[in-house]
């Protein structure tokens, strides 16, 4: 062997429990505990409690970081995962936790899950995710969260994945939580409901993820510090017969509204003058009219919105189910941009022109599934009746997705482009069946072309 080729080679020395290691591991253990406690904290747990088998000084390192993420995907046996989270838990010494994530199969351990939760909270966590499952009986498992989670000064986001009946205790205080988000629980009662929402009074930010009510007939939401509300209820299935709970939410700072779901309660919204977002879908199989009524009544809680994101067909269970509505629907006079999600929209639907008719100050129209014109008004003269006010004064920005360039969709933007005065763009995104078509996007293109337009410095961009 040369001396070069010796040269090239790390030396090799022992560590205090007698491996031999190189230079360049050398100089890594030769670091603070606490410095490499930091450097671990930046890895993924996995791979931090990997570091354990390096020496016999870094056996218990790991369990010092202040992020502990457990899931059974990350480690290959659940006896592997129970003892990782017992040595985080019982070895970490004095430090904190700031973020603690725990996915478990809990089969007979709801015991051992208490004490781990128990174990966080004294440790002062700042963000708790549990996600439970694999119950035995899951409406009749015990109450899994131990009564000082609900007192916790520390915990400012939690996130709850509990497929069973959820009681909290006599007293509930989260005085830092900020952030909650709730999923597929089933909530016991209405008094242990209301206590849980009563006990936040600095959320900020609140998630309902297929959460059952069925057991409850009234719970109020008062968060007055509340800015983000996403309700998800598009799984959410009830007996037959179940007319849900009634849920009323007090907020004056609620900028973000999302709801997804077939109104199988009845949400009752107050003081949403702060309100910028809102975006409400709907998944119903079957549009009963008391379904539309509360719909109408969130409809009329959202007249402060600046930007609505709804399903246009909404307004063709308004016409079937409910006609009489039509009539009253709220005059949305701050709303500038709306957003028409689910299929192609009829711009002559007449719940879509009185929505149209009540937003004077709209500027923004998007149509995310494209347009059609019913063949009924496809040769007449192209004037909407009733004209929207914001198509003479405000209106200047059209997008129309999903385009494939049918007679009937040009029409419909024929249609547009001659009734909206003040346009300054109409942007229109083809389907796929234009790749490899030029030819077609350019006859697209003349026809638009030489439409007589309402506004016409009105620029149209088809992409």
């Amino acid at each position: 062997m040369n001396a070069r080729s010796q040269m090239g080679k790390p030396k090799k020395q022992k560590l205090d429990g007698g491996e031999e290691m190189n230079e360049g591991c050398k100089s890594l253990s030769n670091l603070p505990d606490a410095l490499i406690g930091k450097i671990l904290g930046l890895l993924p747990t996995k791979e931090a409690i990997r570091t354990s088998i390096l020496s016999k000084r870094w056996e218990y390192l790991w369990t010092s970081v202040p992020n502990l993420d457990f899931t059974q995907a990350m480690l290959d046996k659940r006896t592997s995962l129970v003892n990782a989270v017992e040595r985080a838990l019982l070895l970490r010494g004095p430090a904190d936790i700031k973020r603690f994530s725990l996915s478990f199969p809990v089969l007979s351990d709801a015991s051992r899950v208490r004490s781990w939760i128990s174990a966080t909270v004294r440790r002062n966590v700042e963000v708790l995710s549990i996600c439970l499952y694999g119950f035995k009986e899951p409406l009749k498992e015990p109450n899994l969260l131990p009564c000082s989670l609900f007192t916790s000064s520390t915990l400012k986001e939690l996130e709850l994945d509990l497929p069973c009946i959820f009681k909290v205790p006599c007293t509930v205080c989260f005085s830092s939580l900020r952030s909650l988000t709730l999923t597929l629980l089933v909530f016991s009662d209405d008094c242990s409901t209301q206590k849980l929402f009563s006990g936040c009074p600095v959320l900020e930010e609140l998630t309902l993820q297929d959460c059952n009510w069925a057991n409850l007939k009234f719970v109020s939401i008062c968060a007055p510090k509340l800015l983000t509300l996403s309700i998800n209820e598009m799984d959410l299935q009830y007996p037959r017969g179940s007319d849900g709970c009634q849920i009323m939410v007090f907020s004056g700072s609620l900028k973000d509204l999302s709801y997804v779901g077939r109104f199988q309660n009845d949400y009752c919204f107050y003081n949403l003058s702060s309100l910028t977002e809102a975006y409400i879908c709907h998944n119903a199989t079957k549009s009963l009219r008391h379904l539309i009524y509360r719909f109408y009544k969130l409809l009329t809680a959202l007249s402060s919105v600046r930007n609505l994101t709804i399903c246009h067909t909404f307004f063709e269970d308004f016409q079937t189910n409910a006609p009489e509505l039509l009539d009253y629907m709220p005059l949305f006079n701050d709303l500038t941009t709306l957003i028409l999600e689910s299929s192609p929209v009829d711009i002559r639907s007449k719940g879509l022109l009185r929505i149209l008719q009540n937003c004077p100050c709209l500027q923004t129209l998007i149509f995310c599934e494209g347009i059609s014109l019913s063949s009924d008004y496809a040769k007449d003269d192209g004037v909407l009746e009733p004209w929207p006010p914001c198509f003479l004064a405000s209106l200047q920005l059209i997008k129309v997705n999903t385009f494939y360039g049918d007679l009937e969709e040009i029409h419909a933007l024929e249609v547009l482009l001659k009734n909206a005065k003040v346009l300054e763009k109409m942007s229109i995104t083809c389907s796929n069946n234009f790749q490899g078509a030029p030819e077609k996007k350019r006859d697209v293109n003349k026809q638009l072309s030489d439409v007589p337009k309402g506004s016409e410095s009105c620029e149209i961009v088809l992409g």
